[in-house]
């Protein structure tokens, strides 16, 4: 693998990298996203040719690495771009993966409005962790390619299935699959009582308002079963507790 050496904080390469984890919308339009990490930029590499990849001066980098330029960097150049006081020496730039189809995912994963890129994260690695097969996010969802989401994920944002979409293209999608949508809800009835005859779409809502009124009006609610002292749970705990019971538990019947 060919390297060049990049030592310059106002280097082009260097003002992208930094564009790219910050700004969504630039995301979008170069159709890449950046990565950091030494298990991470690995475990990718086994899939995926990268369009850079950041290395820390004095860092030997696994020989299964492919990328279309490799650069060696300063620490201070990798802390800017990764915006991390004690950043790993491996980074990389990443192509984003086309929307997948969704349909004949069972069970579904609907996270609606989830803002927190550490919780939508979070609910997208155990989503993958306990079988879920895909996960739809409706408008005003947070970025799943946000840094602190892919820190979050752990790989899973390039493993599960994943589709970002408006509310019109998901009801079509759960009619024209025969899911029945169940809503996480503080007030629904209790999770251990539900029993489904049908496949699944589980969604979890909004951290401070839960799942939007479409949604609410053509699904169940269901709730966590909690002692009086306490009202509520993350949403990335109650979605985590909820996907383990709704699958019949770890390695689940399906």
């Amino acid at each position: 693998m060919i390297a060049r050496d990049v030592s310059s904080l106002q280097h082009p390469i260097v003002k992208h990298l930094v564009k790219l984890r910050d700004d969504r919308r630039y995301r979008s339009s170069v159709h890449t996203a950046l990565i950091s990490g030494i298990k991470l930029v690995s475990e990718l590499s086994a899939t995926h040719i990268f369009k850079t990849v950041l290395i820390t001066q004095g860092y030997t980098p696994p020989a299964t690495l492919r990328a279309e330029q490799t650069l060696v960097v300063t620490e201070e150049i990798m802390k800017k771009v990764t915006s991390l006081k004690a950043p790993e020496p491996l980074a990389a730039e990443i192509l984003l993966p086309p929307p997948s189809d969704l349909n004949g995912c069972r069970p579904l994963l609907i996270l609606d409005q989830i803002t927190d890129p550490g919780n939508l994260g979070n609910l997208l690695r155990t989503a993958l962790a306990l079988g879920w097969e895909g996960a739809f996010l409706t408008p005003g969802t947070a970025d799943p390619f946000n840094d602190k989401a892919l820190r979050a994920a752990k790989g899973a944002t390039f493993k599960l299935k994943l589709r970002q979409g408006p509310y019109e293209e998901l009801f079509d999608l759960v009619q024209n699959n025969g899911l029945k949508l169940l809503i996480a809800d503080a007030k629904g009835k209790a999770v251990d009582l539900i029993a489904p005859e049908q496949p699944i779409a589980l969604v979890l809502g909004n951290e401070a308002h839960g799942a939007h009124s479409n949604l609410k009006n053509n699904g169940t609610a269901i709730a966590i079963p909690m002692s009086q002292e306490m009202e509520s749970l993350n949403v990335s705990a109650a979605g985590a507790i909820l996907m383990f019971h709704l699958q019949g538990g770890f390695h689940g019947k399906r």
